[in-house]
């Protein structure tokens, strides 16, 4: 059975978000579609008892139940049995159930949405069908054609009682694209702002595009207003105006429920800058937005546990999962048999036989190899009830982890490696942006924006602007640092070093994967350890800084998932097309690939290069040099003749 799990993450504290859909239109209407909440492809519910939950967040003002409502593509298999039944519930309460020959005939229903109890903040959706074809459960379960399709364009019609104002409020509906508008000249507090502002959102809305725009723009914007703009933070309809003071970003990011933002306009007072709360080396599940994960039903069920080295704050040493969980009992006298898998992307980890048992308490190590910047760790149970409890109904397995003693827990954190995979879980605490030309504004922008998705809180920098060219760390007391500059302000020790042609050779047959000429244009972003500090510089190769930002943007664009692909510790962009940057990771470390700068000669390269020969070169003359000792050592010593006798 296929157990889908959606986790709506924090905008406001107690959890709004869920983000990348249609813009509202005049009336308020919002129109979400599955495939704008992420569903790229129909999803499928396999098993006689599968489930799907979807929630979206509410309207404050409330909805209005005779326009609101939600259509279903529900597509069964051909070749269920006329008991089979599907059921919809909004919030937990039945709404409607639909027969399997309903569906059949008219796949497209539509279920209203009643009115929300008062301080509801979300719309839950359950689907849960009961499906079979002959009755015997175990037999229809083999067969493999228990399931059924919902499709993607199935979506949320939400009319609001009264049209959203506030200014948090702004944040709630899902937009097709945000632009940020900033003027066309700005005074460095006021690029600082810009680029954190873009941060912000970029890590809020991170299923929307964001456009860094000068001058104007036109749909959903923020706009960037001078310092004593005031209110300093106001809403307009599907416009935001935000005034370029750091304390009206740091109330943005600060606290989402704070009456004040539940306003049209705000006129704020000082607010302190925010810190990320240290947790320890332990982070539960509900700390981690899991909650109580439960399954129900028959077959094989999976619980999917998301989660990246940016939640636990770096790559962890000894990581291991608490697991705690409550299951009502199989009965393994009558045959059933209940049995349970542990996978770390997609590694076998341990196995438990569940049968008879009501609980699991144990600890599982996860091998720090085997962790990525993003992982999932899947828990499956196999639920196998014996024939002569296939008949009729059927008792499904409910089986809950409990959120707050099931937990990740560490011992320490690994030393980084300079691999872009550990990026950005490093990124922690103060950082320094090091921009070379306040024209580099936007490329610095995107940079930060899709640092900034990957992150668990907003990126908030120090903006520093070059005045002269730099050969050693800039950072200062900064313990994370981005450099967004051309090639001859900066000459560090970087994995590539700019100003003379090079290629990058694949090691094993001394083939260039990439050769780079002087007229070339490309981008480059690399990532170094300065003084043991990770530090990402993001530069272009060629006459045109433009491509650095065709670069930054196709990263930050979360419909590519670019960002979320990054290895190695190089990423070039090619101008492929007008619209279009050919992306590429390539880890630089000698392990992989090397590079070759033809026009300069590289010791360390042609020792490689020529190490077979050089072996047998020193082997021959090693073994001159033996032949030679062997036959000045070797000789029988000469016994002297005896006078002649007189």
């Amino acid at each position: 059975m296929a157990h889908c799990w959606k986790h709506w993450g924090g905008l406001l504290a107690a959890g709004l978000t869920c983000w990348g859909a249609l813009p509202a239109t005049a009336q308020g209407e919002e129109t979400i579609s599955l495939q704008t909440l992420g569903y790229s492809r129909s999803v499928v519910l396999q098993g006689s008892n599968p489930e799907l939950n979807v929630g979206i967040p509410a309207p404050s003002g409330g909805i209005d139940p005779s326009a609101s409502f939600v259509q279903l593509r529900l597509e069964p298999s051909p070749v269920l049995g006329p008991g089979s039944t599907v059921r919809v519930l909004i919030n937990q309460e039945p709404m409607e159930v639909f027969s399997v020959g309903q569906l059949q005939a008219n796949p497209v229903v539509q279920v209203p949405i009643p009115e929300l109890p008062p301080g509801e903040r979300f719309i839950n959706l359950s689907v849960q069908p009961f499906l079979t074809i002959s009755g015997d459960i175990c037999r229809d379960i083999g067969t493999g054609n228990l399931f059924l399709t919902v499709g993607r364009e199935s979506f949320f019609q939400v009319v609001p009682r009264i049209p959203d104002s506030t200014v948090a409020d702004f944040f709630r509906p899902l937009y097709s694209q945000l632009s940020l508008v900033v003027p066309a000249n700005l005074s460095p507090e006021s690029a600082e702002a810009a680029l954190w502002l873009y941060s912000l959102l970029a890590h809020q809305f991170p299923r929307t595009p964001i456009l860094w725009t000068r001058g104007s723009a036109s749909g959903p914007q923020v706009v960037l207003e001078s310092p004593d703009f005031s209110p300093q933070l106001q809403r307009q309809g599907s416009t935001l105006r935000v005034a370029a003071r750091a304390e009206a970003i740091q109330a943005l990011v600060a606290e989402w429920e704070r009456p004040g933002l539940l306003s049209r306009s705000i006129q704020l007072s000082s607010v302190p800058a925010v810190e990320p709360e240290s947790l320890g080396n332990r982070r539960s599940l509900r700390q981690l937005g899991f909650g109580d994960p439960t399954l129900r039903g028959m077959g094989t069920q999976s619980l999917f546990l998301n989660f990246d080295l940016a939640q636990l704050g770096g790559r962890p040493q000894d990581l291991a999962l608490q697991l705690n969980a409550v299951m009502t009992p199989v009965d393994g006298r009558l045959g059933d048999r209940l049995n349970g898998q542990v996978f770390l992307n997609g590694i076998l980890l341990k196995t438990y036989d569940l049968t008879g048992r009501t609980q699991l308490n144990d600890w599982v190590a996860l091998p720090s190899q085997l962790l990525r910047r993003a992982n999932t760790l899947e828990l499956r149970f196999d639920h196998a009830p014996s024939q002569g409890s296939c008949q009729g109904a059927v008792a499904p397995l409910t089986l809950q982890l409990q959120g707050d003693s099931s937990a990740f827990s560490w011992s320490g954190y690994e030393a980084p490696v300079g691999e872009l995979q550990e990026i950005p879980a490093l990124l922690q605490g103060s950082g320094q942006l090091v921009v070379g030309d306040p024209d580099l504004m936007a490329s610095a922008a995107y940079l930060l924006g899709a640092l900034s998705r990957l992150s668990p809180q907003p990126l908030l920098p120090r903006l520093q602007l070059l005045s002269e060219p730099i050969s050693r760390s800039p950072l200062g007391d900064a313990s994370w640092g981005l450099i967004v500059a051309g090639p001859e302000q900066v000459e560090l020790n970087t994995p590539i070093r700019l100003g003379s042609r090079f290629e990058i050779l694949n090691p094993l047959n001394q083939r260039a994967v990439l050769a780079v000429q002087p007229e070339d244009e490309l981008g480059l972003l690399q990532y170094v350890l300065l003084e043991g500090k990770p530090t990402l510089w993001l530069s272009w190769w060629g006459s045109d800084p433009a491509i650095a930002e065709r670069l930054s943007r196709s990263l930050a664009d979360p419909r590519t998932l670019l960002a979320n692909q990054m290895q190695g510790n190089v990423v070039t962009g090619y101008a492929a097309a007008p619209n279009l940057t050919q992306v590429q990771s390539w880890d630089l470390s000698g392990q992989t690939y090397q590079v070759r700068y033809p026009d300069r000669l590289d010791w360390r390269l042609l020792l490689w290069r020529y190490r077979f020969w050089l072996v047998i070169l020193v082997a021959l003359l090693g073994a001159g040099v033996a032949w030679s000792l062997y036959q000045r050592l070797a000789q029988m010593p000469q016994v002297p003749s005896p006078p002649p006798q007189p």
